[in-house]
């Protein structure tokens, strides 16, 4: 079974995810239903109506800090603004309810919270008393978490379209000192080295005694010792094996016999 060092399982990574079904269906099913109820009132889009969203664009826009957005944009375009919201939180709620391009949605109602946050209920004081700010951090959620594969659209579409599994992509979360355990049945030369770029621990210590042994012997000058040690590392990251390393050990000597170059 395929774990994390940390004991987390498949299994318990399915439950973590479904523990978002409250929040998901609370927030889909409420935009689904702002946004109908928005498109069905009749007072919402009636100039003389109290309710009228141009009257309440005027009455957000005090104290506001988008004050000038609200009025020089919005406010003269209230219905076309209407119905965008109307719209939008319908298709928001049902694409978080289906799992269908999850995070974007989710975006999306991040967005328009957020406005309604600086709008609405700027004004609200204490803030927390304030439902958008509540909705925003609820929607940023959902964003970072993204869709449950099993239990979304996004999910299906990801395992049948190679192209589409950004949908339900995540970051990878690993921890310092995190490992991944090995699968069963699975070997343990996951990837296949050549023999010849192969240095065994022998053939380190080896290599390791010979340059000392040059080092000591040959080399004085403080210039060419360090030379020397690079080429050390050089030798034994490569992983060459025994007969490279000695061919490499054998034109270093010859290059130290003549002495450092003054």
């Amino acid at each position: 079974m395929n774990t994390l060092s940390s004991g987390k399982t498949p299994v318990s990574s399915t439950i973590s995810m479904s523990l978002l079904w409250p929040l998901r269906i609370f927030m889909g099913f409420n935009f689904l239903y702002a946004g109908i109820q928005h498109l069905t009132d009749p007072s919402y889009f009636n100039p003389t109506s109290p309710g009228y969203i141009g009257h309440l664009i005027s009455l957000y826009a005090i104290g506001s800090p988008i004050h000038d957005f609200l009025l020089g944009m919005v406010e003269p375009n209230a219905v076309a603004f209407g119905y965008v919201v109307g719209v939008g939180e319908s298709l928001i709620g049902l694409a978080i309810l289906f799992g269908f391009l999850f995070r974007i949605a989710a975006f999306a109602g991040l967005l328009l919270n957020f406005t309604f946050f600086l709008s609405a209920t700027w004004n609200v004081f204490p803030f927390y008393f304030g439902s958008d700010i509540v909705y925003a951090m609820c929607w940023l959620t959902l964003l970072l978490t993204g869709p449950q594969p099993r239990l979304s659209v996004d999910g299906i579409l990801a395992t049948r379209y190679h192209l589409l599994r950004w949908l339900v992509a995540k970051p990878l979360q690993m921890t310092y000192g995190t490992r991944l355990a090995p699968i069963a049945g699975a070997s343990r030369a996951e990837v296949p080295v050549s023999e010849r770029v192969r240095l065994y621990p022998e053939q380190v210590l080896e290599v390791n005694r010979a340059f000392d042994r040059i080092k000591q012997q040959f080399v004085s000058h403080e210039e060419t010792q360090t030379i020397l040690e690079f080429v050390r590392a050089l030798v034994i990251s490569l992983g060459v094996d025994r007969r490279d390393s000695q061919k490499i050990l054998s034109g270093l000597q010859n290059i130290v016999n003549r002495g450092p170059v003054e």
